[in-house]
């Protein structure tokens, strides 16, 4: 990649994610040991934007695996207005507080690491520049093996935060025997299987775009709806989308949707639909019936994995997904819209707008 690039980041990915799964003892062996040291029993996980979004899946995976209580907080809220362990449940050193930043730089977040520290609870940064000034208010630091993006549109930031979140908890649980053996190893080898599959989801995506393009260049607005683990790709939908292509369009968990947005969808409206193999794929049926009964709009698009009735507009993954880190494929559609639709109206993603600074980080002099 000659130019740094969106695209360019976007096809990136499979290697990144490959390379970070293979360092996962870099980032995972001094998290097992803070566990077995302390025996951590609440987690709060603090990011802004791409970092807040991974953060709501990997809450799910700690949950999923371990006996842990995990908060996800807004660094400005956390700073201001959390009382940490306010119900006193907790010893200190039971509780463990992660700040997740990719460039290190992230002015709420570092602020809310020093609030933490200066309390006196163990205080963890995910980043990827190791020099960076969250690493002076943390009592530890862990490698985001992400390498650098060098736009200000993260891509393979989101998908790496992911997959590290997620080999942290499977991790701790084989460490700390809340997982055996096979379920161990079964899942490593089709994490393993998934990540050497990347590019061929790649594909599929892009020939579902290709075969969309027209429709989806003229959107105007949408939403974006998911459910369970995936409710991260809808949130992380909405701010990918929004930034580059300009467009307003909104996440919603799936019954939100219908709860006050329907009643201002028209036929100018478009929904993208993630159907993820969760209890609520029961529902997508019913979903699928009132668009169509209603004549809500014409713009429905669903992504799934599934054997559901699908139109042409849809996309479902021929090549099989690991349902537990399905929100790695399912973030693919939405970068792609991003990436290719900024594209074609000529929209330069590599660059911020003109004359438009960013306040949100704070750098060494």
């Amino acid at each position: 990649m000659n130019k740094p690039s969106l695209i360019g980041y976007i096809n990136e990915q499979g290697e990144v994610l490959r390379y970070t799964f293979g360092q996962r003892s870099l980032y995972c062996n001094p998290l097992i040991e803070v566990f077995k040291k302390s025996q951590i029993k609440k987690i709060y996980l603090i990011g802004s934007g791409t970092s807040y979004n991974a953060s709501i899946a990997i809450k799910t995976y700690f949950e999923k695996f371990l006996p842990v209580e995990v908060e996800v907080v807004i660094p400005t809220i956390f700073t201001n207005y959390v009382t940490i362990n306010n119900n006193q449940l907790y010893a200190k050193e039971n509780i463990l507080v992660i700040g997740i930043s990719q460039s290190g730089t992230s002015y709420s977040t570092v602020n809310a690491m020093k609030k933490a520290k200066s309390e006196g609870y163990t205080t963890i940064a995910l980043t990827e520049n190791e020099e960076s000034l969250i690493t002076k208010e943390v009592d530890q630091v862990l490698k985001l093996c992400v390498g650098k993006e060098l736009i200000p549109v993260e891509t393979k930031g989101y998908t790496t935060t992911l997959l590290t979140g997620y080999c942290w908890a499977l991790e701790l649980a084989y460490a700390l025997q809340k997982m055996n053996e096979e379920d161990y190893q079964t899942r490593i080898q089709k994490i393993d299987k998934m990540l050497n599959n990347f590019e061929k989801y790649l594909d599929e995506v892009n020939e579902w775009y290709e075969r969309n393009s027209e429709e989806l260049i003229e959107m105007e607005h949408g939403h974006v709806a998911a459910y369970g683990s995936n409710t991260c790709t809808a949130i992380e939908a909405e701010l990918k989308i929004y930034e580059t292509f300009k467009r307003p369009i909104h996440a919603y968990e799936l019954e939100e949707l219908i709860h006050g947005p329907q009643m201002a969808f028209n036929n100018r409206t478009y929904v993208y639909i993630v159907a993820s193999a969760e209890k609520e794929i029961e529902r997508i049926s019913l979903f699928q019936n009132w668009f169509k009964e209603n004549e809500v709009t014409e713009h429905l698009f669903i992504i799934t994995t599934e054997d559901i009735a699908l139109s042409e507009k849809d996309l479902k993954f021929k090549t099989e997904v690991f349902n537990e880190l399905s929100q790695l494929v399912f973030t693919l559609p939405f970068q792609i819209i991003a990436a290719k639709n900024s594209e074609r109206v000529g929209y330069d993603t590599s660059v911020r707008p003109l004359r438009r600074k960013a306040f949100a980080h704070e750098y060494k002099e």
